[in-house]
Formats: structure tokens, sequence, C-alpha cells
């Protein structure tokens, strides 16, 4: 059963929607070849970030609805051995993350997702893990992860619009 979005949640429904589907409108035609290029200085390539925003909004809707430990909470950043310019194995593809099996993950994800916004407790609130990028302090309700899920995936819905152009001049827009 369907139901019909109102108001706030067909809001954040849509808007996640329309990221999603520049993101994908970018990678539309591109072979697996172009998909697992590295076009820019970057280590990006547009299957990479599939996989990446894929991953990333099923933790951040795992952490919103009640799974605290999603987003790696534990961990101890104190001993100052982080390093922001260390490559991030989230974006690193094995041989089975073809690209029509990294869209199809995206797409259960994407369902999953907007199961959630349709009837989760948009002022459900979870506190933030200690790392060296989130406030101390912080806690976010579902509401607040949902806006930072949508910017994420419009910042690398961006990305792969750069990526494509410069493998073969194709634009999302403009």
């Amino acid at each position: 059963m369907t139901t019909t979005l109102t108001g706030e949640r067909a809001d954040l429904v849509e808007s996640l929607r329309r990221h999603r589907g520049f993101l994908k409108q970018t990678i539309a035609g591109v072979t697996e070849e172009q998909a697992r290029t590295r076009s820019t200085v970057s280590a990006l390539t547009l299957a990479s970030l599939i996989k990446h925003v894929a991953d990333t909004e099923e933790q951040w809707i795992a952490f919103a609805t009640g799974d605290a430990g999603a987003m790696g909470g534990g961990e101890d950043w104190s001993d100052g051995d982080w390093d922001p310019n260390a490559p991030d194995p989230r974006f690193v593809l094995a041989d089975t993350d073809t690209l029509p099996a990294l869209l199809a993950r995206y797409d259960e994800v994407a369902a999953a997702t907007d199961a959630v916004v349709e009837s989760g407790d948009l002022d459900h609130a979870t506190p933030l893990p200690e790392a060296p990028w989130f406030e101390p302090g912080a806690v976010w309700t579902l509401r607040r992860t949902l806006l930072h899920v949508i910017a994420e995936t419009s910042q690398h819905a961006g990305h792969a619009d750069i990526i494509r152009e410069a493998i073969d001049g194709a634009k999302t827009m403009g």
C-alpha cells in the first residue's frame, strides 16, 4: 500500500528523490569502464560515488532510526591519529561492484529511506558519536539527518557531473 505524502514528509521525499535523480541521470548511458574512470585529479569515479552515496544514506538512516553505532561510534579520536587526507576506503570498488549492481542497491536503499520518511518520527533524536567532524554533544533528529542526506546526495551529484563532463563532455544540466 502506497501512502500519499503531504506537507513536510512530501517535501523531504521529493527533494531527496530529485537529487538522487540528478545523480542517476548523470550516470545514465556510461559504460562500465567509464563508470570506473578517474577523470579528474580526485580519486572519485561515477561508480564509487554511487557506492558511497548508497552506503552513506543507509548508514545515516540506520543511525537516525536508533542504531547509534551506525556512524562508527566508539572510536577514540583523541590520539590525533586521524588523517583527513588518507584515502577513503568507502570509495574503493570490488570486482562485484558493477554499475548495474550498484544502481540496484541504491534503489533498494532509496526505497527503504522513503519508507522511513513515510512513517518515521521526524523528531526522534540520536546523539552523534564523538568525532573530529561532529560538533561535541550534537544531537540530530531524523528530520535533520534527512536534510543532511539530501545535502550529501546533492553534493555528490555535482561531483558526478564534473566527472562525467571530463569523461565524454556530457552535462546533466546547463
